[in-house]
């Protein structure tokens, strides 16, 4: 692959480099992610249970490949899972197999229980939330960031659509936090803000239903804003994007 690369630190030790690769990202959010980072310039892998659909999605975005899960997590810097809630712990178990000291998770899951024809309702896994559910079934020594549950999977996939709101990200490490921050902002129109650590992500993954609900209502894609904020509200660290 020849697209421009994340400034993302390689761990010469571990060979990880500045791909980052989406588990489910032939869904509607992984897909919608896929497409914006692609058209960013950033090494993408499209990863499926369905090798070939993956490879097929790939087929159609700028410099991305296609395959099998597992396949994709392999030497990625950063693996983002955008699975739904009824999948999560099932893929976390086949996650924590394959992925390696050094490469950071980013976990979009929001758990929501159908309620009714239309409706949908939040729920809390025994953990706490779909994140803390997720560290708590990977290896200790796995970065993990909590993001992205907030954001229309359809304004994603629509590459011309401007984008302007605000991405929530939890995390109990800043430098994991930065590197999750340096990789949101490089999609035009969202902004990174540190909401604190992971078990605040709970508060961010229930905000999914409310905004579910409002789109419904108002027949429209609409996202988060915090007012008051700087124009960068997200940690920094070394080897970002300035």
């Amino acid at each position: 692959m020849t697209g421009t690369q994340l400034d993302l630190p390689t761990d010469a030790s571990t060979g990880h480099d500045s791909t980052v690769a989406i588990v489910g990202g032939t869904g509607a959010l992984g897909l919608g992610l896929a497409t914006r980072w692609a058209h960013s310039g950033i090494n993408v892998r499209i990863g499926s249970r369905r090798a070939d659909a993956a490879k097929t999605c790939a087929d159609g975005l700028p410099e991305a490949v296609g395959g099998d899960n597992t396949a994709m997590i392999e030497g990625a810097a950063v693996v983002v899972v955008t699975v739904p809630f009824s999948a999560h712990v099932e893929t976390m178990r086949s996650i924590a197999k394959v992925i390696q000291p050094g490469q950071l998770l980013i976990d979009t899951t929001a758990p929501l229980m159908p309620v009714g024809p239309r409706g949908l309702r939040p729920i809390v896994p025994w953990a706490g939330s779909a994140a803390e559910q997720a560290q708590a079934l990977l290896p200790d020594d796995i970065g993990m960031v909590s993001a992205l549950q907030t954001v229309s999977a359809a304004t994603l996939q629509d590459a011309e659509r401007r984008l302007d709101e605000d991405v929530l990200i939890c995390g109990d490490h800043r430098a994991d936090k930065a590197v999750a921050a340096a990789l949101i902002n490089r999609i035009p129109g969202l902004r990174a803000v540190d909401c604190g650590p992971l078990d605040m992500s709970g508060v961010c993954e229930q905000i999914t239903a409310l905004l579910i609900g409002v789109n419904r209502r108002y027949k429209t894609h609409a996202g988060i804003r915090l007012a008051g904020l700087p124009a960068t509200a997200a940690p920094s660290g070394p080897g970002l994007p300035v």
